[in-house]
Protein backbone atom coordinates (compact mmCIF):
# COMPACT_ATOMS: atom_id res chain seq x y z
CA UNK A 1 0.00 0.00 0.00
CA UNK A 2 1.48 3.46 -1.05
CA UNK A 3 0.80 6.73 -0.16
CA UNK A 4 -2.19 7.47 -2.98
CA UNK A 5 -3.87 4.30 -1.66
CA UNK A 6 -3.67 5.32 1.82
CA UNK A 7 -5.31 8.96 1.43
CA UNK A 8 -7.67 6.97 -0.73
CA UNK A 9 -8.69 4.52 2.36
CA UNK A 10 -12.30 5.18 3.25
CA UNK A 11 -11.67 4.09 6.84
CA UNK A 12 -8.80 7.46 7.17
CA UNK A 13 -11.52 9.71 5.58
CA UNK A 14 -14.24 8.78 8.22
CA UNK A 15 -11.47 9.65 10.94
CA UNK A 16 -10.77 13.12 9.02
CA UNK A 17 -14.23 13.82 8.98
CA UNK A 18 -15.13 12.68 12.69
CA UNK A 19 -12.60 15.23 13.75
CA UNK A 20 -13.82 17.99 11.22
CA UNK A 21 -17.61 17.33 12.75
CA UNK A 22 -15.95 17.48 16.33
CA UNK A 23 -14.38 20.72 15.70
CA UNK A 24 -16.68 22.78 14.16
CA UNK A 25 -19.34 21.67 17.38
CA UNK A 26 -16.36 22.51 19.59
CA UNK A 27 -16.34 25.91 18.15
CA UNK A 28 -18.32 29.33 19.36
CA UNK A 29 -19.76 30.27 16.07
CA UNK A 30 -21.43 32.89 17.94
CA UNK A 31 -18.08 34.76 18.93
CA UNK A 32 -16.86 36.92 16.93
CA UNK A 33 -13.16 35.13 18.08
CA UNK A 34 -14.29 31.64 17.61
CA UNK A 35 -11.65 29.69 20.14
CA UNK A 36 -9.91 32.89 21.54
CA UNK A 37 -11.32 34.93 24.10
CA UNK A 38 -10.01 38.33 24.33
CA UNK A 39 -12.26 40.52 26.25
CA UNK A 40 -10.24 39.88 29.40
CA UNK A 41 -6.54 41.75 30.03
CA UNK A 42 -5.44 37.84 28.45
CA UNK A 43 -6.15 35.79 25.53
CA UNK A 44 -7.75 33.28 26.71
CA UNK A 45 -9.42 29.69 25.21
CA UNK A 46 -12.75 29.23 24.77
CA UNK A 47 -14.91 26.22 23.31
CA UNK A 48 -18.25 25.22 23.49
CA UNK A 49 -17.40 22.98 26.55
CA UNK A 50 -18.16 25.92 29.16
CA UNK A 51 -21.57 25.52 29.32
CA UNK A 52 -21.16 22.18 29.70
CA UNK A 53 -19.44 21.49 32.84
CA UNK A 54 -20.46 20.01 35.84
CA UNK A 55 -19.96 21.89 39.18
CA UNK A 56 -16.73 19.88 39.96
CA UNK A 57 -14.78 22.06 37.36
CA UNK A 58 -17.71 25.49 37.39
CA UNK A 59 -18.49 25.12 40.62
CA UNK A 60 -21.76 25.08 42.13
CA UNK A 61 -23.64 23.43 44.71
CA UNK A 62 -25.40 19.48 44.88
CA UNK A 63 -28.50 18.80 47.28
CA UNK A 64 -30.47 15.50 48.06
CA UNK A 65 -34.04 16.13 48.43
CA UNK A 66 -35.71 13.83 50.10
CA UNK A 67 -39.82 13.50 49.39
CA UNK A 68 -41.95 14.55 52.52
CA UNK A 69 -44.66 10.86 51.57
CA UNK A 70 -45.66 7.97 52.64
CA UNK A 71 -45.51 6.45 49.50
CA UNK A 72 -42.86 3.54 48.24
CA UNK A 73 -41.56 2.33 44.98
CA UNK A 74 -43.59 3.32 41.98
CA UNK A 75 -46.23 5.34 43.58
CA UNK A 76 -42.75 7.33 45.46
CA UNK A 77 -41.08 7.22 42.12
CA UNK A 78 -44.22 8.82 40.28
CA UNK A 79 -44.34 11.24 42.93
CA UNK A 80 -40.11 12.13 42.27
CA UNK A 81 -40.48 12.83 39.09
CA UNK A 82 -43.23 15.07 38.90
CA UNK A 83 -41.22 17.10 41.65
CA UNK A 84 -38.34 16.74 39.26
CA UNK A 85 -40.23 18.27 35.93
CA UNK A 86 -41.18 20.97 38.05
CA UNK A 87 -37.79 21.62 39.74
CA UNK A 88 -36.60 21.54 36.55
CA UNK A 89 -39.23 24.49 35.37
CA UNK A 90 -37.85 26.75 37.97
CA UNK A 91 -34.23 26.58 37.79
CA UNK A 92 -33.53 26.69 33.95
CA UNK A 93 -36.26 30.05 34.56
CA UNK A 94 -33.81 31.31 37.37
CA UNK A 95 -31.23 31.05 34.26
CA UNK A 96 -29.17 28.88 36.05
CA UNK A 97 -26.91 27.23 33.18
CA UNK A 98 -27.30 23.45 32.73
CA UNK A 99 -29.17 22.16 35.53
CA UNK A 100 -28.98 19.04 36.76
CA UNK A 101 -31.83 17.62 37.99
CA UNK A 102 -32.68 13.60 39.01
CA UNK A 103 -34.22 10.78 40.23
CA UNK A 104 -32.10 8.69 41.94
CA UNK A 105 -32.57 5.02 43.54
CA UNK A 106 -31.24 4.45 47.01
CA UNK A 107 -32.65 0.79 47.28
CA UNK A 108 -35.39 -0.92 49.01
CA UNK A 109 -37.59 1.06 47.38
CA UNK A 110 -37.16 4.45 48.41
CA UNK A 111 -36.02 7.44 45.75
CA UNK A 112 -34.30 10.59 46.26
CA UNK A 113 -33.88 13.90 44.07
CA UNK A 114 -30.59 15.20 43.29
CA UNK A 115 -30.00 18.65 42.05
CA UNK A 116 -26.81 20.13 40.75
CA UNK A 117 -26.70 23.89 40.13
CA UNK A 118 -24.04 26.40 38.48
CA UNK A 119 -25.02 28.95 41.89
CA UNK A 120 -22.59 28.80 45.09
CA UNK A 121 -25.69 30.81 46.93
CA UNK A 122 -27.28 27.67 48.40
CA UNK A 123 -29.94 30.28 50.26
CA UNK A 124 -31.59 31.24 47.14
CA UNK A 125 -31.38 27.42 45.95
CA UNK A 126 -33.05 26.09 49.03
CA UNK A 127 -35.74 29.02 49.16
CA UNK A 128 -36.80 28.40 45.48
CA UNK A 129 -36.33 23.80 45.86
CA UNK A 130 -37.82 23.46 49.11
CA UNK A 131 -40.84 25.69 48.97
CA UNK A 132 -44.29 23.94 48.01
CA UNK A 133 -45.25 26.90 46.02
CA UNK A 134 -48.90 26.56 46.25
CA UNK A 135 -50.03 30.61 45.03
CA UNK A 136 -53.28 32.25 46.38
CA UNK A 137 -54.62 35.90 46.18
CA UNK A 138 -57.03 36.52 48.62
CA UNK A 139 -59.98 39.46 50.18
CA UNK A 140 -61.01 39.95 53.40
CA UNK A 141 -64.72 38.67 54.56
CA UNK A 142 -64.93 40.14 58.25
CA UNK A 143 -68.36 39.13 59.64
CA UNK A 144 -69.67 40.54 62.88
CA UNK A 145 -72.90 38.58 63.80
CA UNK A 146 -74.26 38.34 60.34
CA UNK A 147 -72.63 39.31 56.83
CA UNK A 148 -74.89 38.14 53.71
CA UNK A 149 -71.88 37.46 50.79
CA UNK A 150 -73.34 37.13 46.70
CA UNK A 151 -71.55 34.74 44.10
CA UNK A 152 -73.39 34.91 40.95
CA UNK A 153 -76.71 34.32 41.44
CA UNK A 154 -76.75 33.03 44.61
CA UNK A 155 -77.08 34.54 48.41
CA UNK A 156 -74.95 32.87 51.55
CA UNK A 157 -75.45 34.24 55.02
CA UNK A 158 -72.22 34.37 57.16
CA UNK A 159 -73.73 34.06 60.78
CA UNK A 160 -71.32 34.04 63.97
CA UNK A 161 -71.99 31.51 66.38
CA UNK A 162 -69.94 31.08 69.60
CA UNK A 163 -66.48 31.82 67.69
CA UNK A 164 -68.00 29.43 64.60
CA UNK A 165 -69.55 30.41 61.46
CA UNK A 166 -72.66 29.04 60.40
CA UNK A 167 -72.78 29.55 56.22
CA UNK A 168 -76.08 29.13 54.71
CA UNK A 169 -77.55 29.52 51.07
CA UNK A 170 -80.27 31.64 51.24
CA UNK A 171 -80.61 30.34 47.11
CA UNK A 172 -79.64 27.15 47.10
CA UNK A 173 -79.23 23.71 49.86
CA UNK A 174 -75.91 24.88 51.34
CA UNK A 175 -75.29 24.59 55.15
CA UNK A 176 -72.27 24.46 57.09
CA UNK A 177 -70.87 25.18 59.77
CA UNK A 178 -66.87 26.17 60.30
CA UNK A 179 -64.63 27.48 62.70
CA UNK A 180 -61.42 29.19 63.28
CA UNK A 181 -58.29 27.75 60.88
CA UNK A 182 -60.47 25.73 58.51
CA UNK A 183 -60.93 25.67 54.75
CA UNK A 184 -64.03 25.55 53.11
CA UNK A 185 -65.46 25.49 49.83
CA UNK A 186 -69.04 26.68 47.98
CA UNK A 187 -69.45 24.50 44.80
CA UNK A 188 -72.27 25.21 42.61
CA UNK A 189 -72.59 28.62 43.46
CA UNK A 190 -74.11 30.59 40.45
CA UNK A 191 -70.08 30.75 38.38
CA UNK A 192 -69.66 28.40 36.08
CA UNK A 193 -67.23 26.11 36.01
CA UNK A 194 -65.87 27.41 39.95
CA UNK A 195 -65.76 26.24 43.15
CA UNK A 196 -65.21 29.15 45.17
CA UNK A 197 -62.86 28.59 48.34
CA UNK A 198 -62.96 30.30 51.97
CA UNK A 199 -60.32 30.17 54.87
CA UNK A 200 -61.62 31.34 57.92
CA UNK A 201 -58.42 32.53 60.13
CA UNK A 202 -59.41 33.63 63.32
CA UNK A 203 -61.62 35.37 65.51
CA UNK A 204 -60.52 38.58 66.81
CA UNK A 205 -62.55 38.58 70.74
CA UNK A 206 -61.61 42.23 70.73
CA UNK A 207 -63.72 43.37 67.59
CA UNK A 208 -66.35 40.19 67.83
CA UNK A 209 -65.60 39.84 64.30
CA UNK A 210 -64.77 36.31 61.95
CA UNK A 211 -61.70 37.37 59.49
CA UNK A 212 -62.49 34.98 56.67
CA UNK A 213 -60.83 35.27 53.48
CA UNK A 214 -62.40 34.26 49.89
CA UNK A 215 -59.91 32.80 47.26
CA UNK A 216 -60.27 35.24 44.59
CA UNK A 217 -58.22 32.87 42.30
CA UNK A 218 -54.99 31.02 42.89
CA UNK A 219 -52.10 29.34 41.49
CA UNK A 220 -53.53 26.48 39.09
CA UNK A 221 -55.79 29.13 37.88
CA UNK A 222 -52.72 31.26 36.04
CA UNK A 223 -52.14 30.22 32.76
CA UNK A 224 -48.77 32.29 32.28
CA UNK A 225 -46.77 34.76 33.44
CA UNK A 226 -45.89 37.48 32.06
CA UNK A 227 -42.19 38.16 32.93
CA UNK A 228 -41.44 40.75 29.87
CA UNK A 229 -43.39 43.62 31.35
CA UNK A 230 -41.83 43.21 34.57
CA UNK A 231 -41.24 46.36 36.65
CA UNK A 232 -38.80 47.31 39.18
CA UNK A 233 -39.65 51.09 40.58
CA UNK A 234 -38.48 52.84 43.73
CA UNK A 235 -35.61 53.48 45.73
CA UNK A 236 -34.55 55.13 49.55
CA UNK A 237 -35.10 51.43 51.31
CA UNK A 238 -39.02 50.97 49.41
CA UNK A 239 -38.11 49.37 46.17
CA UNK A 240 -41.91 47.80 44.50
CA UNK A 241 -42.02 45.41 41.38
CA UNK A 242 -45.03 44.22 39.16
CA UNK A 243 -45.57 42.08 36.56
CA UNK A 244 -48.79 40.98 35.26
CA UNK A 245 -50.35 37.08 34.61
CA UNK A 246 -52.70 35.47 32.68
CA UNK A 247 -55.57 33.78 34.72
CA UNK A 248 -58.40 31.65 33.07
CA UNK A 249 -61.97 32.98 32.30
CA UNK A 250 -63.35 31.06 35.04
CA UNK A 251 -61.28 32.74 37.80
CA UNK A 252 -61.25 36.13 36.35
CA UNK A 253 -65.30 35.70 36.51
CA UNK A 254 -64.56 35.07 39.78
CA UNK A 255 -62.72 37.76 40.56
CA UNK A 256 -65.84 39.91 39.51
CA UNK A 257 -68.54 38.08 41.47
CA UNK A 258 -66.83 38.51 44.81
CA UNK A 259 -65.48 42.07 44.10
CA UNK A 260 -68.83 42.87 43.81
CA UNK A 261 -69.41 42.35 47.23
CA UNK A 262 -67.15 45.83 48.05
CA UNK A 263 -67.95 49.25 47.95
CA UNK A 264 -65.82 52.09 46.22
CA UNK A 265 -63.50 54.75 47.27
CA UNK A 266 -64.29 58.26 45.83
CA UNK A 267 -61.82 59.87 43.64
CA UNK A 268 -59.94 59.98 40.38
CA UNK A 269 -58.72 55.87 41.59
CA UNK A 270 -61.45 54.26 42.65
CA UNK A 271 -60.46 51.21 44.60
CA UNK A 272 -62.56 48.89 46.59
CA UNK A 273 -63.55 49.09 50.05
CA UNK A 274 -65.00 47.19 53.52
CA UNK A 275 -67.89 47.78 55.25
CA UNK A 276 -66.12 50.36 57.40
CA UNK A 277 -64.58 52.68 54.61
CA UNK A 278 -60.93 50.76 54.74
CA UNK A 279 -59.49 49.59 51.97
CA UNK A 280 -60.11 45.90 50.83
CA UNK A 281 -56.53 44.65 50.20
CA UNK A 282 -55.91 42.27 47.88
CA UNK A 283 -53.35 39.69 50.01
CA UNK A 284 -51.10 37.53 47.64
CA UNK A 285 -49.91 34.24 49.82
CA UNK A 286 -47.32 31.67 49.00
CA UNK A 287 -47.46 28.70 50.97
CA UNK A 288 -49.87 29.80 53.22
CA UNK A 289 -47.32 33.36 54.48
CA UNK A 290 -48.64 36.40 53.25
CA UNK A 291 -46.65 38.22 51.34
CA UNK A 292 -48.22 41.20 50.42
CA UNK A 293 -51.44 43.25 50.69
CA UNK A 294 -52.73 45.29 47.35
CA UNK A 295 -55.29 47.89 46.87
CA UNK A 296 -58.12 46.72 44.01
CA UNK A 297 -59.28 49.01 41.77
CA UNK A 298 -63.06 49.00 41.03
CA UNK A 299 -62.69 47.91 37.78
CA UNK A 300 -62.61 44.41 39.13
CA UNK A 301 -66.19 44.69 40.14
CA UNK A 302 -67.49 45.91 36.82
CA UNK A 303 -65.43 43.92 34.41
CA UNK A 304 -64.24 40.64 34.07
CA UNK A 305 -60.32 41.11 34.19
CA UNK A 306 -57.99 38.52 32.97
CA UNK A 307 -54.83 40.37 33.19
CA UNK A 308 -54.06 41.35 37.03
CA UNK A 309 -50.52 42.09 38.18
CA UNK A 310 -48.79 41.22 40.66
CA UNK A 311 -46.92 43.43 43.22
CA UNK A 312 -44.55 43.30 45.88
CA UNK A 313 -41.70 45.06 47.25
CA UNK A 314 -38.41 45.15 49.36
CA UNK A 315 -35.75 47.51 51.04
CA UNK A 316 -33.22 47.02 48.60
CA UNK A 317 -33.20 46.98 44.64
CA UNK A 318 -31.16 43.71 44.39
CA UNK A 319 -33.58 42.21 47.36
CA UNK A 320 -36.77 43.03 44.99
CA UNK A 321 -35.24 41.75 41.95
CA UNK A 322 -34.78 38.28 43.18
CA UNK A 323 -38.06 38.38 45.68
CA UNK A 324 -39.58 39.16 42.22
CA UNK A 325 -38.03 36.66 39.76
CA UNK A 326 -38.54 33.45 42.63
CA UNK A 327 -42.65 34.55 42.47
CA UNK A 328 -42.09 34.40 38.66
CA UNK A 329 -40.38 31.11 39.12
CA UNK A 330 -42.95 29.76 41.36
CA UNK A 331 -45.91 30.99 39.38
CA UNK A 332 -44.73 29.40 36.38
CA UNK A 333 -44.22 26.17 37.42
CA UNK A 334 -46.53 25.54 39.43
CA UNK A 335 -46.92 23.92 42.96
CA UNK A 336 -44.98 21.15 44.10
CA UNK A 337 -46.97 18.10 43.97
CA UNK A 338 -44.72 16.58 47.02
CA UNK A 339 -43.22 18.80 49.52
CA UNK A 340 -39.51 17.86 49.75
CA UNK A 341 -36.76 19.18 52.13
CA UNK A 342 -33.09 18.91 51.67
CA UNK A 343 -31.16 16.07 53.25
CA UNK A 344 -27.23 16.96 52.12
CA UNK A 345 -25.96 20.31 50.10
CA UNK A 346 -22.15 20.96 49.25
CA UNK A 347 -20.60 24.33 47.60
CA UNK A 348 -17.81 24.09 45.06
CA UNK A 349 -16.14 27.55 44.71
CA UNK A 350 -15.30 28.20 41.21
CA UNK A 351 -11.97 28.68 42.17
CA UNK A 352 -11.49 25.31 43.41
CA UNK A 353 -13.41 23.87 40.06
CA UNK A 354 -10.57 25.90 38.03
CA UNK A 355 -8.34 24.02 39.63
CA UNK A 356 -10.33 20.58 39.14
CA UNK A 357 -10.02 21.69 35.28
CA UNK A 358 -6.86 22.32 34.89
CA UNK A 359 -5.64 18.61 36.57
CA UNK A 360 -7.91 17.32 34.79
CA UNK A 361 -6.48 18.30 31.63
CA UNK A 362 -3.26 17.47 32.48
CA UNK A 363 -4.05 13.87 33.73
CA UNK A 364 -5.50 13.64 29.95
CA UNK A 365 -2.01 14.97 28.60
CA UNK A 366 0.14 13.10 31.17
CA UNK A 367 -1.70 9.62 30.35
CA UNK A 368 -1.02 10.07 26.08
CA UNK A 369 2.60 10.95 26.65
CA UNK A 370 2.93 8.26 29.66
CA UNK A 371 1.57 6.32 26.94
CA UNK A 372 3.81 7.73 24.14
CA UNK A 373 6.93 6.71 26.34
CA UNK A 374 5.50 2.92 27.34
CA UNK A 375 5.20 2.30 23.69
CA UNK A 376 8.29 3.36 22.53
CA UNK A 377 10.12 1.48 25.27
CA UNK A 378 8.48 -1.38 23.79
CA UNK A 379 9.22 -0.84 20.10
CA UNK A 380 11.58 0.92 19.43
CA UNK A 381 9.93 3.22 16.25
CA UNK A 382 8.64 6.67 16.19
CA UNK A 383 6.07 5.30 12.71
CA UNK A 384 4.50 2.85 15.65
CA UNK A 385 4.46 5.46 18.26
CA UNK A 386 3.56 8.14 16.40
CA UNK A 387 -0.20 6.61 15.05
CA UNK A 388 -0.68 5.49 18.62
CA UNK A 389 -0.47 8.49 20.41
CA UNK A 390 -2.51 10.10 17.88
CA UNK A 391 -5.51 7.92 18.03
CA UNK A 392 -5.50 8.16 21.48
CA UNK A 393 -5.89 12.00 21.31
CA UNK A 394 -7.98 11.77 18.45
CA UNK A 395 -10.71 9.51 20.43
CA UNK A 396 -10.34 12.14 23.57
CA UNK A 397 -11.59 14.99 20.91
CA UNK A 398 -14.01 12.97 19.36
CA UNK A 399 -15.20 12.55 22.67
CA UNK A 400 -15.01 16.48 23.45
CA UNK A 401 -16.61 17.59 20.45
CA UNK A 402 -19.49 15.34 19.29
CA UNK A 403 -21.08 13.64 22.67
CA UNK A 404 -19.99 16.83 25.81
CA UNK A 405 -20.81 19.60 23.40
CA UNK A 406 -24.21 17.82 23.01
CA UNK A 407 -25.62 15.84 25.55
CA UNK A 408 -22.83 14.96 27.91
CA UNK A 409 -21.55 16.82 31.30
CA UNK A 410 -18.03 17.09 31.39
CA UNK A 411 -17.48 15.77 35.10
CA UNK A 412 -14.41 14.50 37.03
CA UNK A 413 -15.87 10.87 36.42
CA UNK A 414 -16.12 11.75 32.78
CA UNK A 415 -12.72 12.40 32.94
CA UNK A 416 -11.73 9.09 34.36
CA UNK A 417 -13.73 7.56 31.88
CA UNK A 418 -12.07 9.40 29.08
CA UNK A 419 -8.89 8.31 30.85
CA UNK A 420 -10.18 4.74 30.66
CA UNK A 421 -11.22 4.95 27.32
CA UNK A 422 -7.55 6.14 26.10
CA UNK A 423 -5.92 2.77 28.16
CA UNK A 424 -8.33 0.62 26.54
CA UNK A 425 -7.64 1.97 23.15
CA UNK A 426 -4.01 2.27 23.37
CA UNK A 427 -4.74 -1.76 24.18
CA UNK A 428 -6.91 -2.29 20.87
CA UNK A 429 -3.61 -1.08 19.23
CA UNK A 430 -1.02 -2.44 20.72
CA UNK A 431 -2.71 -6.00 19.53
CA UNK A 432 -3.21 -4.93 16.01
CA UNK A 433 0.43 -3.93 15.84
CA UNK A 434 1.84 -7.53 17.50
CA UNK A 435 -0.79 -8.93 15.15
CA UNK A 436 0.59 -7.54 11.74
CA UNK A 437 4.40 -7.76 12.88
CA UNK A 438 3.71 -12.03 13.36
CA UNK A 439 5.29 -14.08 11.18
CA UNK A 440 2.82 -16.83 10.48
CA UNK A 441 1.85 -17.41 6.91
CA UNK A 442 -1.23 -15.69 7.18
CA UNK A 443 -2.53 -13.01 5.16
CA UNK A 444 -2.82 -9.37 6.28
CA UNK A 445 -6.78 -9.79 6.26
CA UNK A 446 -6.64 -12.98 8.18
CA UNK A 447 -4.15 -11.26 10.63
CA UNK A 448 -6.75 -8.32 11.18
CA UNK A 449 -9.45 -10.55 11.69
CA UNK A 450 -7.76 -12.27 14.57
CA UNK A 451 -6.88 -9.08 16.19
CA UNK A 452 -10.36 -7.01 15.76
CA UNK A 453 -12.13 -10.63 17.29
CA UNK A 454 -10.11 -9.56 20.59
CA UNK A 455 -10.88 -6.58 20.15
CA UNK A 456 -14.57 -6.86 19.90
CA UNK A 457 -14.53 -8.92 23.20
CA UNK A 458 -12.68 -6.68 25.13
CA UNK A 459 -14.73 -4.37 23.84
CA UNK A 460 -18.11 -6.34 24.95
CA UNK A 461 -16.71 -7.14 28.41
CA UNK A 462 -15.96 -3.51 28.73
CA UNK A 463 -19.43 -2.26 28.14
CA UNK A 464 -21.00 -5.68 30.03
CA UNK A 465 -19.06 -4.12 32.48
CA UNK A 466 -20.62 -0.87 32.57
CA UNK A 467 -23.96 -1.52 32.01
CA UNK A 468 -24.64 -2.14 35.68
CA UNK A 469 -23.48 1.00 36.83
CA UNK A 470 -25.80 3.00 34.33
CA UNK A 471 -29.07 0.53 35.51
CA UNK A 472 -28.14 -1.56 38.04
CA UNK A 473 -31.43 -3.43 38.62
CA UNK A 474 -32.49 -3.86 35.12
CA UNK A 475 -29.13 -5.93 34.97
CA UNK A 476 -29.89 -7.96 37.72
CA UNK A 477 -33.20 -8.77 35.37
CA UNK A 478 -31.39 -9.85 32.42
CA UNK A 479 -28.73 -11.96 34.55
CA UNK A 480 -31.71 -14.29 35.47
CA UNK A 481 -32.78 -13.93 32.23
CA UNK A 482 -30.19 -15.04 30.60
CA UNK A 483 -29.92 -18.15 33.49
CA UNK A 484 -34.04 -19.07 31.95
CA UNK A 485 -32.62 -18.98 28.58
CA UNK A 486 -29.24 -21.35 29.13
CA UNK A 487 -31.37 -23.50 31.32
CA UNK A 488 -34.72 -23.65 28.69
CA UNK A 489 -31.90 -24.12 25.74
CA UNK A 490 -30.36 -26.79 27.63
CA UNK A 491 -33.99 -28.92 28.06
CA UNK A 492 -34.91 -28.07 24.11
CA UNK A 493 -31.42 -29.80 22.77
CA UNK A 494 -32.30 -32.48 25.38
CA UNK A 495 -29.57 -32.46 27.49
CA UNK A 496 -26.55 -32.01 25.16
CA UNK A 497 -24.88 -29.80 27.18
CA UNK A 498 -26.01 -30.41 30.60
CA UNK A 499 -23.16 -28.13 32.44
CA UNK A 500 -25.15 -25.42 31.00
CA UNK A 501 -28.22 -25.88 33.63
CA UNK A 502 -25.90 -25.51 36.23
CA UNK A 503 -24.58 -21.89 35.11
CA UNK A 504 -28.11 -20.93 34.34
CA UNK A 505 -29.02 -21.94 37.48
CA UNK A 506 -26.31 -19.89 39.16
CA UNK A 507 -27.12 -16.95 36.55
CA UNK A 508 -30.34 -17.15 37.83
CA UNK A 509 -29.60 -17.16 41.50
CA UNK A 510 -26.90 -14.30 41.03
CA UNK A 511 -30.01 -12.12 39.44
CA UNK A 512 -31.85 -12.64 42.02
CA UNK A 513 -29.71 -11.93 44.92
CA UNK A 514 -28.65 -8.89 43.61
CA UNK A 515 -32.08 -7.74 42.91
CA UNK A 516 -32.84 -8.27 46.21
CA UNK A 517 -29.96 -6.28 47.86
CA UNK A 518 -32.10 -3.55 45.64
CA UNK A 519 -28.52 -1.37 44.63
CA UNK A 520 -28.36 2.40 45.64
CA UNK A 521 -28.68 4.15 42.24
CA UNK A 522 -27.50 7.53 44.52
CA UNK A 523 -24.46 6.08 45.08
CA UNK A 524 -24.06 4.88 41.78
CA UNK A 525 -25.11 8.27 40.02
CA UNK A 526 -22.02 10.22 40.58
CA UNK A 527 -19.87 7.61 38.22
CA UNK A 528 -22.92 7.53 35.59
CA UNK A 529 -20.91 9.85 33.44
CA UNK A 530 -17.70 7.51 34.03
CA UNK A 531 -19.44 4.62 32.49
CA UNK A 532 -21.29 6.65 29.62
CA UNK A 533 -17.66 7.85 28.98
CA UNK A 534 -15.85 4.36 28.58
CA UNK A 535 -19.09 3.19 26.69
CA UNK A 536 -18.98 5.80 24.02
CA UNK A 537 -14.90 6.09 24.28
CA UNK A 538 -15.20 2.23 23.18
CA UNK A 539 -17.68 1.99 20.41
CA UNK A 540 -15.75 5.71 19.03
CA UNK A 541 -13.06 3.39 18.98
CA UNK A 542 -13.91 0.21 17.19
CA UNK A 543 -16.01 1.74 14.52
CA UNK A 544 -13.49 5.30 13.99
CA UNK A 545 -10.01 5.01 15.24
CA UNK A 546 -9.17 1.24 15.44
CA UNK A 547 -9.84 0.47 11.82
CA UNK A 548 -8.30 3.98 10.73
CA UNK A 549 -5.12 2.71 12.70
CA UNK A 550 -5.18 -0.61 11.11
CA UNK A 551 -4.67 0.69 7.99
CA UNK A 552 -1.74 3.15 8.92
CA UNK A 553 -0.25 -0.18 10.34
CA UNK A 554 -0.77 -1.82 7.55
CA UNK A 555 1.16 1.12 5.25
CA UNK A 556 3.65 0.99 7.90
CA UNK A 557 4.22 -2.14 7.86
CA UNK A 558 4.07 -2.51 4.00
Amino acid sequence: MDKKDLLKEWRIWVLVLALIASTALLIPWNSSTLFFDTSGDEVGFQTNLDNRTSIDFSGGTRMLLELQSNATGEELQTQADDVRQTLEIRLSNLNIPDPSVRVVDIGGGNYRIQVEASSSNQTRLRNVIQREGSFEARMPVPVQNEKNFTLGSNTYSFQVQNQSVEVTGLDNSYSKLVGPNERFQIEDNGIDNYNTSFIYQVYNESTETADIEVVAYSGDDIQSVVDSDSRLEGGAGNYQFSFPVIISTASANNVLHVAENYGSSVGQESDLTLENGEFARLGLYVDGERQTALRMGSEFARQVVTKPRIQGGAESRSQAQAEMEELQVILESGSLATPVEVVSSSTLSAARGSQFMTAAILSIIGSLVAVGFAVFARYKDPRVVIPIVFTGASEVYILLGAYFTTLGTLSLSAVAGIIAAVGTGVDDQIIITDESGREELQGWQQKMKNAFFVIFTSAASTIGAMLPILSPGSISYLIGAAGVGLMGYTLYTKGRNKHYIAIGAFAIMVGVFTSTLGPSGAALSTIHEFARTTILGILVGITITRPAFAKTIEFIKE
